[in-house]
């Protein structure tokens, strides 16, 4: 008779939190936009957003920001976020990457931006 094998509680791993960000996660952060104008203007953009676009002024912009708040960083395919993220944290910004970006949180998380011409 073979003796069966219990798991304890103690003994199973935490699964780890998704990496990608979840709807409430996104709906109650102001977004740090950093799309091109072109972008947003096309795609539209977030009432909870600022629009900072990723460029030699960027790191200047964030300072203007209340460290206070809690900030997520978006480009539209979540590839330029790492080095937004690094900087913001640098500038003392509680700050977080959105993976997969502007087509992840519009598509997927299912959360639709206004136009600008709207």
């Amino acid at each position: 008779m073979k003796k069966k094998n219990h798991t304890k509680a103690k003994d199973m791993v935490a699964p780890k939190k998704d990496p990608f960000p979840d709807y409430e996660e996104v709906k109650n952060s102001i977004i740090i936009d950093i799309r091109d104008a072109e972008d947003i203007e096309y795609y539209g953009r977030y009432e909870n957003s600022v629009h900072i676009p990723f460029d030699e002024y960027f790191a200047s912009k964030l300072m203007m920001l209340d460290k206070s708040k809690n900030y997520t960083i978006m480009d539209l395919r979540g590839v330029d976020i790492y080095e937004a993220e690094r900087i913001a944290k640098e500038i003392g910004l509680n700050a977080k990457g959105l993976r997969g970006g502007f087509f992840y949180v519009s598509e997927v998380l299912n959360y639709k931006p206004k136009r600008v011409d709207e």
